[in-house]
């Protein structure tokens, strides 16, 4: 029997690590000033505990170009990693689907099917789903104000909640995307990741023949459809006899986007490698390695290594490290200034053509 590599456990690791710097980091001080905090109340970044106000906001575009480099090199280096590994729309969905639908209430046999429909012929199914929704649905409110911690300081936060209708703007807020996060992760669910993230449009360009993504051997398994895609009758063709592909459909079956990993690199695959773990679980069976492997196009057609290091990611790199440096440079040159007004004992003074002037001394 072969050893597996169960990505699904890794998953579940890097998932409550993620979740709980989320909920860590807006408690986090530096001098009793945050990590980091966009703060429009007080009109104020707060950044690795350095407090820059308004005026200071150039800073910004270099976060922000930052953020974007680093999300154009983590993707031509491991595809939708992000999606299929720590964004919270794929955790929340784990934690409704998987642990409450399927492990706490039943309401599905077994995660590895994840295009079973729920049973709610029974009025005790409906309400066990009915609690699986009322649970997300606190989580999801939860995870709406642990958002809100970046734009409102945690103590601010929980002060103006004891008055919500004094804070009207920020109850809107925190209820308009906790109940956004609800709808969300209860019904639209994967057809977010398909049809609504903006990242799963942009990340078609930015694959190379050496990115990293979720890829069925044709050479072992034998292909399943035409080059239009088009599906055979026999999948895959049964014509060659060395095709080790069974057919099972566990790979399609354990998608959550619903799509067939056979087809060859799709838009909706997030990266979460569930197929990789069911074809691998089935041909262990069988004494052999995955059909259904975590490797880059080219490094699949030549048998050889996966490509880390190359002229865009290496260009990447030097991006975000200049970039880096120019923020840090920027930073820490800030200069303090102590701005006295005082008004003079003279209230005003009447000039010619009725112009009256205020009297202050700067």
């Amino acid at each position: 029997m072969l050893k597996i590599s169960h990505y699904r456990y890794k998953r579940y690791i890097v998932y409550a690590i993620a979740t709980f710097v989320f909920l860590l980091f807006p408690f986090i001080q530096i001098n009793g000033n945050q990590l980091f905090l966009l703060s429009f109340d007080h009109k104020q970044l707060h950044l690795l505990g350095v407090v820059f106000d308004m005026q200071e906001f150039y800073l910004m575009p270099f976060l922000l170009i930052l953020m974007f480099v680093g999300i154009f090199f983590m993707t031509t280096l491991a595809g939708r990693i992000w999606c299929g590994w720590a964004c919270p729309q794929t955790i929340f969905r784990v934690l409704y689907r998987d642990l409450l639908q399927t492990k706490i209430f039943g309401l599905r046999k077994k995660i590895s099917d994840k295009q079973e429909k729920m049973d709610l012929s029974t009025f005790s199914a409906k309400i066990k789903a009915l609690c699986a929704f009322l649970i997300i649905s606190v989580l999801c409110l939860v995870a709406s104000a642990s958002l809100m911690f970046f734009f409102t300081p945690p103590s601010d936060f929980f002060a103006y909640m004891s008055d919500p209708l004094n804070h009207r703007i920020l109850l809107g807020f925190w209820l308009g995307f906790g109940l956004f996060f609800i709808l969300d992760i209860t019904f639209i669910q994967e057809n977010f990741c398909i049809y609504m993230c903006p990242y799963c449009r942009i990340q078609s360009v930015l694959y190379d023949n050496d990115t990293l993504m979720a890829l069925y051997n044709y050479k072992r398994g034998g292909a399943v459809y035409d080059a239009k895609g088009i599906k055979y009758s026999l999948a895959p063709k049964k014509q060659d006899i060395n095709n080790e592909c069974t057919n099972c459909s566990a790979c399609v079956r354990v998608c959550p986007t619903h799509i067939d990993i056979r087809k060859g690199m799709q838009l909706e695959c997030i990266n979460c490698l569930e197929c990789v773990d069911a074809c691998a679980s089935v041909m262990g069976k069988l004494g052999k390695p995955s059909l259904v492997v975590w490797k880059s196009s080219a490094s699949l057609d030549n048998n050889g290594k996966v490509q880390f290091v190359r002229f865009r990611t290496i260009g990447y790199v030097v991006v975000l490290a200049l970039v880096f440096v120019l923020l840090l440079f920027m930073g820490t040159t800030k200069e303090s200034m102590l701005l006295d007004i005082s008004r003079t004992a003279e209230l005003y003074e009447a000039r010619a053509n009725h112009i009256v002037e205020n009297h202050y001394i700067m």
